[in-house]
């Protein structure tokens, strides 16, 4: 098949030069400025000729910007003249191809090379790198279409119908080469929408699945408000112990307070000296707690006694997260750069990840430091998701195997919410464009998206507004309380209920509590009755 939009052949007659001047006007006429589309009173071609050559082009009454300019020249042999033709597009129509083909490639290439630096490049961008390509091979045939028609023409000019060498004749036209053309096009649409065939695609609103008119209800309609605590007005971070029955409140006046949720009693306040605090967990026993603070340091403290809490210093940035393991004895910490696991007991720290095999790639004698960032920690503190140079990781601490997300490439999307489920297999992701809000569920195991979904829009996204309780994922917006089944990815359960951020669910999903922004923040905790 012919690709490129240039021919060049020789006509050979034994003509003198006048005869083949005589013959190819004959067929063709001055060039006009203005001519009807419904005139049907010309000659075919339309141009010039002159002693030394032509330049000529066929006269069509349809749009093909891919009409070949025909150049001739006229060379005296001792028995005739040679006629030396080419084809070519316009200079205008190649300047255009060039400059679009440019602009394109300008855009995707780069963005290619830099997914493939972070080793992974998506089949869409293969594709969006491929498909002009083909389009532009498809609509170049009209060139070669005019083109051969153009040949067998003007050798029927010049000799009378007979062909110095037999001439393939190409009629893009035919329906057999139609439908290839269109066939091509239809393939390298579905691959584009190939993965889309298996993703739950649904709009959530405020109506969707309410519990007020749910035939079935889910279990989580049961949730009501059973207590509101007023007493910690900057309230920044929260933790709820196993049972929901006592709830640890921090803040930006660096204090810990400690509730009884059931009668909504302060029994304690613990002073830090320093550092706003951003990150609580509670120890299986419930009298251990550890807090994270923008000092970038740990502390733990012991319920049943005055003591100072114990520091653990080490973190390079201010403290993200904080996990204890259902053991008691080991907690895992995050801050945006690096994650530390350290013995509880003892505080003795026992590993600090990423080390630099992990972040560090080599492309020949240079080396590249990838970006590192811990997005959530697994309420065992075993998993964590990461961001690891433009990809989206599912990093189990212990064994050190790292899940690939690959459809989530973060190159081409910005995160504002993750949060990774208890046992590792289900990813979420919060995105937020200009019209919208979408949720995008993953499966962490083979790296495919299982649902997109649409949710109402909001302009306050807070990045602790999304949580897993089990296999059910929450997210709290502005006016409803909206609750997923993870592994059917469906919408179970939409409450009333004011936005909350740092949701926050006790172990044995009994309680649910999350912070609501009013003039001076107070804690919500809801309770299953």
């Amino acid at each position: 098949m012919k690709i490129l939009p240039y021919n060049r052949f020789t006509i050979q007659t034994q003509d003198s030069l006048v005869d083949v001047i005589e013959k190819l006007e004959a067929h063709v006429e001055a060039p006009k400025a203005f001519r009807s589309s419904f005139s049907r009173n010309h000659a075919p071609y339309q141009g010039r000729i002159n002693i030394s050559g032509f330049e000529i082009y066929r006269i069509i009454h349809y749009r093909n910007s891919f009409l070949p300019i025909i150049q001739g020249r006229f060379e005296k042999l001792p028995a005739g003249i040679a006629v030396h033709v080419t084809m070519k597009l316009h200079p205008f129509v190649i300047g255009f191809l060039l400059f679009w083909c440019s602009t394109w490639y300008s855009v995707t290439l780069p963005m290619l090379v830099l997914s493939g630096f972070s080793g992974d490049i998506p089949w869409e961008g293969w594709l969006f790198v491929g498909l002009p390509t083909l389009i532009l091979i498809v609509f170049l045939q009209a060139f070669w279409y005019e083109a051969n028609r153009s040949r067998r023409e003007l050798t029927q000019m010049l000799l009378g119908g007979t062909l110095s060498q037999p001439v393939e004749e190409f009629n893009f036209l035919t329906p057999r080469r139609i439908l290839i053309g269109f066939g091509a096009i239809a393939i390298a649409v579905v691959a584009l929408f190939w993965n889309d065939f298996s993703v739950v695609h649904y709009t959530v609103s405020a109506e969707s699945q309410s519990c007020s008119q749910a035939t079935v209800a889910s279990p989580y309609c049961d949730f009501k408000v059973v207590r509101t605590l007023e007493g910690h007005p900057t309230v920044s971070a929260i933790a709820l112990s196993a049972k929901g029955q006592m709830l640890v409140s921090g803040g930006t006046d660096k204090a810990l307070r400690v509730w009884d949720v059931p009668n909504g009693e302060l029994k304690r306040t613990l002073q830090s000296d320093s550092g706003v605090i951003q990150a609580i967990a509670i120890a299986p026993n419930g009298t251990t707690v550890v807090s994270g603070s923008g000092d970038r340091m740990i502390r733990i403290w012991d319920l049943n006694s005055d003591r100072p809490a114990k520091l653990l210093k080490g973190h390079s940035s201010e403290i993200a997260q904080v996990r204890i393991s259902p053991d008691g004895q080991t907690l895992t910490s995050s801050s945006n750069d690096e994650i530390k696991i350290w013995d509880l007991a003892t505080g003795e720290l026992q590993a600090t990840l990423p080390d630099l095999t992990t972040t560090e790639t080599s492309i020949g004698s240079v080396s590249i430091v990838q970006h590192f960032a811990c997005l959530d920690l697994s309420p065992d503190g075993q998993k964590a998701l990461v961001e690891l140079g433009q990809k989206l990781m599912v990093w189990d601490l212990k064994t050190h195997q790292q899940l690939h997300i690959k459809g989530a490439n973060l190159f081409y999307q910005t995160l504002s919410n993750a949060r990774l489920s208890p046992d590792g297999q289900t990813v979420a992701t919060l995105s937020h464009h200009k019209n919208s809000t979408t949720l995008k569920m993953w499966d962490s195991a083979t790296g495919k998206l299982k649902a997109e979904i649409t949710l109402p829009l909001s302009h306050d996204w807070g990045w602790n507004r999304m949580s897993f309780d089990g296999d059910r994922l929450l997210y709290s917006t502005p006016q409803r309380l909206f609750v997923w089944n993870a592994e059917t990815s469906q919408l179970e359960a939409n409450l009333a209920q004011s936005q909350m951020r740092q949701l926050t669910l006790s172990a044995d999903a009994s309680a649910i509590a999350g912070i609501i922004d009013a003039q001076e923040s107070q804690i919500q905790v809801l309770q299953r009755l």
